[in-house]
């Protein structure tokens, strides 16, 4: 009986994931690899996934470039005994067909499964037999063609003498190649690049947000003198708490006063919450990201900044699970560490409202009927008209400002 052959799939996460980008691989072929050891991060929607290893065995063949997206299903790699010759591996991977890779973790930690070794007639990105049998992978393949070079001078690196792309690269380098378009229409350099599943994620539901969501937005100041007092006295007994701890406190506790903004609309059902799982945006380099911290309201100043702090840290880190990202009841933005003083924010669907933090800016106020010097924090709070009427709205803005104006309550 031959030695088993073991296909490494992508693996699917949630309803909608479609492709998944490989962003590294933590094994090299040849390399005998323990079950359940880190094989490859996969990055989705939102988050990147740790794929492990489906069995103990030798990686005899990485099929899954870096930076490259693949659909669901599709063949990553291949496990084999060293006794598997190379010329069965290329059967196999020639013979692969994709198959259902459908993967729900039963905890918070996100880990991949592989397929079953399946032989069929559908051929998954193989290398391809160019001329004098020279095999090629298609990504080399079209790369040399985008450079204008013949593959053919191309001495490959891997199995079997494979050209791969970082064997066209290492000759492009070498020759000083450039792609021909570029060299011949213009002197100005650019860069094509697609989106991650990430942004893509991002893109298609900001867009479903604009095109389904009837939008209106209100206004709010904040008069920032007793917020900053109470910031000040806070950190000469020691305790330091941010501009933005305060609004996510306050926002709680007026989305507990105001159920209706503390709810998500699914389908023709309104669902609203009892505590505020309050969803804090936090730019990344990949992309915008909502984590969220749980119960907001039954939590301090201190232990909302705590959560926020590691939530954010973990968040440009690429370390947040799933359950961190999904199921907020509202959403925070705050830009105003920008400069900015007020913006508007796109509502985050199922959630039927938004905040948009603007920056605690030098104004002119009126108190007790004198125009003085402070300092004025503008809110701008998005809502969906469908299931939030406006007056619904301003009674929660209206809380949230008497709020933040009374921060010793906090």
């Amino acid at each position: 009986m031959a030695a088993p052959i073991f296909a490494v799939t992508m693996p699917k996460w949630g309803i909608e994931m479609q492709e998944g980008l490989v962003t590294d691989w933590h094994a090299a072929v040849g390399e005998r690899i323990a079950k359940d050891a880190p094989l490859l991060d996969v990055e989705t929607d939102k988050i990147v996934n740790a794929v492990e290893s489906p069995v103990e065995g030798t990686l005899r063949r990485i099929l899954a470039e870096r930076g490259q997206a693949y659909p669901v299903g599709a063949l990553l790699a291949v496990y084999a005994d060293p006794a598997v010759s190379e010329a069965e591996v290329d059967a196999f991977v020639a013979g692969f067909r994709p198959v259902d890779a459908s993967f729900e973790p039963a905890d918070a930690t996100v880990t991949g499964a592989p397929a079953a070794p399946i032989a069929a007639a559908a051929p998954a990105p193989v290398a391809e037999a160019g001329e004098g049998g020279q095999r090629v992978s298609p990504i080399a393949r079209r790369l040399a063609e985008k450079l204008g070079i013949d593959v053919t001078q191309i001495h490959g690196t891997g199995p079997n003498g494979r050209v791969s792309k970082e064997d066209v690269e290492t000759f492009a380098a070498r020759q000083g190649a450039k792609p021909a378009a570029t060299a011949a229409t213009s002197a100005n350099a650019s860069r094509r690049e697609r989106l991650s599943p990430m942004r893509q994620t991002i893109a298609r539901r900001l867009l479903e947000s604009k095109q389904t969501i009837p939008h209106y937005r209100l206004e709010a100041t904040v008069d920032g003198a007793a917020l900053q007092a109470r910031r000040a006295a806070l950190a000469a007994a020691g305790t330091s708490a941010s501009l933005n701890d305060f609004i996510v406190r306050a926002t709680a506790l007026a989305l507990v006063e105001v159920p209706a903004l503390n709810a998500h609309l699914e389908g023709e059902d309104v669902v609203t919450f009892a505590d505020a799982d309050v969803a804090v945006a936090v730019a990344t380099e990949q992309g915008l990201l909502t984590p969220i911290v749980r119960a907001a309201n039954r939590l301090g100043l201190a232990q909302i900044g705590a959560a926020t702090r590691d939530l954010a840290a973990r968040a440009r880190a690429g370390r947040l699970t799933r359950e961190e990202i999904t199921g907020g009841t509202f959403t925070v933005s705050n830009l105003g560490m920008h400069g900015l003083e007020r913006f508007d924010a796109i509502i985050n669907p199922p959630q039927v409202a938004i905040l948009a933090v603007g920056a605690l800016r030098p104004a002119v106020l009126v108190r007790q009927g004198q125009a003085v010097v402070g300092e004025r924090l503008t809110l701008t709070l998005s809502c969906d008209h469908r299931v939030v009427d406006g007056a619904v709205g301003a009674r929660f803005l209206k809380r949230l400002v008497e709020l933040l104006e009374a921060p010793d309550t906090l």
